[in-house]
């Protein structure tokens, strides 16, 4: 990356790929001395970057709890034994159940951890209007699939229920319509209308999520989100994502979020003119120019040499007596 514009510096700083990988290192706990070893402290670190996946994956640069816990960069493993796997596996569930955070299929469609604290930026970008039974109008104009006003019609009448309760009344069980009942339940994770809230016994493998509507679990949340403007939540948003991946192109940002791009250019050259973010970063091998989170900057500036003591002893004129 090369001559990000820095204000109040007579000089353009460029960044190596080493800088970036070390901030990314840090902030994502991918290094023996910062890993994961107990569920306060991975609630924690969702907390400190705000939302990470449960793993990490090439289509969307992100923390992940799995390499947060690992303490290094690592495959996704296979095997079921596997320590590092077990505790990844316990916490992304038990944190959850116990309402500590937002668990649900969401960024890139993939299951996101988020915190509490950020989920109302989140909330107040969804096509939401804080009642319970906003997707009436949404499934009359169109936006809602029917099968996905069926799941989402059982949980309003029956309440938090397993995958395997929930196929069955709503009408979705069978081999025939399981891509039906798994797009159903994917399409109301992505507008925020249910939730993962716990797990289950109750099916053939003896594992399953348990399901609720959202404003059940957290009924503050459209009180909370209905103070924060669109502006505002991407903002918000925005920094915590910049913060954690040091840098990134803004059609990155645009793809993760799911954010139209003419709609969020300006925004991000008023904050750019702000100092709150850098532009006209460019990384070593990729296209495109890069938002960089200014403390990246500061990073990679060199530190200065510390003057010896016995030199400025030294450079001291004999005293004359």
């Amino acid at each position: 990356m090369s001559a990000p514009t820095t204000p109040g510096s007579p000089e353009p700083v460029s960044l190596k790929l080493q800088t970036l990988d070390d901030w990314r290192n840090e902030r994502y706990r991918r290094r023996p001395d910062l890993r994961l070893r107990s569920r306060d402290q991975a609630l924690a670190f969702i907390n400190d970057v705000g939302f990470c996946f449960t793993f990490h994956g090439r289509d969307a640069e992100a923390p992940s709890l799995f390499e947060a816990v690992c303490g290094e960069r690592r495959a996704i493993v296979t095997v079921h034994d596997d320590a590092d796997l077990g505790r990844t596996w316990h916490w992304k569930d038990e944190l959850p159940a116990s309402g500590a955070v937002y668990y649900a299929k969401l960024l890139r469609k993939r299951p996101t951890l988020i915190s509490l604290d950020l989920l109302p930026y989140f909330y107040a970008l969804s096509p939401n209007y804080g009642d319970i039974e906003d997707y009436i109008l949404e499934y009359q104009e169109g936006h809602l699939s029917d099968e996905a006003r069926r799941v989402y019609e059982t949980l309003l009448s029956e309440g938090a229920m397993p995958t395997s309760h929930l196929r069955r009344k709503a009408g979705l069980e069978g081999e025939r319509n399981a891509l039906r009942f798994d797009r159903a339940v994917r399409e109301l994770q992505i507008s925020m209308k249910i939730a993962v809230a716990g797990i289950s016994d109750a099916n053939r493998w003896g594992y399953c999520f348990v399901y609720d509507v959202v404003l059940r679990r957290w009924p503050d949340l459209p009180k909370q989100a209905g103070a924060i403007s669109s502006r505002e939540a991407k903002h918000r948003l925005t920094l915590a994502h910049l913060r954690n991946v040091g840098a990134a192109r803004l059609s990155d940002l645009t793809s993760l979020f799911g954010w139209d791009k003419a709609e969020f250019t300006p925004l991000v050259s008023a904050w750019v003119a702000t100092g709150e973010l850098l532009t006209g970063g460019r990384m070593d091998g990729f296209h495109g120019e890069y938002l960089v989170w200014p403390e990246l900057i500061q990073a990679a500036l060199p530190r200065p040499k510390r003057r010896s003591r016995c030199a400025g002893l030294l450079a001291k004129p004999a005293a004359h007596g």
